[in-house]
């Protein structure tokens, strides 16, 4: 397994799938301040799929980093949803805007092609992550949006009324899911309280 820290979570991710956070990545690097905010991961899936995930812990804890409590202020369904939205929508854009710099160069072509045919080389490459990724999100079947919403509930149906909020930007054969850790359903990937190191009940 992988194992990434976004908002005092651990996610392990399986070790078949291919995962880059994006705040990490040499094109955040280079594209952060043009405006274009992007998912915390993109993960490539043994089954052709694109994950793009999206981290909000409105829960009160004890940060990992300043060991201070945090404590995030929560936003409207509608305004959570549209900030989720245009993440999701930037991150597609970003993915197209890094393959085609990629595809500029006769020689980043050239090696793109290479990859392509060796399968063993591809987790590892950059350029074979952006062009994979291009490939398969140009597709809404292929999609798969997660935002991981850890919170205390206001109100019962709050995940709810933001998941129909982002569901009415999507294009309907995109698979969109809420999450959060008393709600993980049957996802291939756990999450774990990072300033605990253990799954808490």
């Amino acid at each position: 397994m992988s194992t990434y820290e976004e908002s005092d979570l651990l996610f392990d991710f399986p070790d078949d799938w291919i995962v880059r956070k994006y705040d990490d990545t040499v094109a955040y690097q280079s594209l952060s301040g043009h405006g274009l905010k992007g998912v915390d991961f993109l993960a490539l899936t043994p089954d052709g799929k694109l994950w793009l995930m999206e981290v909000k812990n409105y829960r009160p804890r004890i940060s990992t980093r300043t060991g201070k409590e945090h404590f995030a202020k929560r936003r409207s369904p509608r305004e959570l949803a549209n900030h989720v939205a245009r993440k999701f929508d930037d991150t597609c854009r970003l993915i197209r805007i890094v393959d085609a710099s990629l595809r500029r160069r006769w020689w980043s072509r050239i090696r793109l092609w290479y990859l392509e045919k060796r399968a063993k080389d591809r987790p590892e490459s950059n350029y074979w992550f952006w062009s994979e990724a291009h490939r398969r999100v140009d597709d809404p079947q292929k999609i798969v949006l997660v935002l991981w919403m850890e919170t205390p509930e206001i109100r019962a149906d709050y995940d709810e009324a933001v998941r129909r909020a982002i569901e009415e930007q999507l294009a309907p054969t995109t698979e969109l899911m809420v999450l959060e850790k008393d709600r993980a359903g049957e996802v291939p990937f756990r999450v774990r309280d990072a300033w605990l190191g253990w799954d808490t009940p």
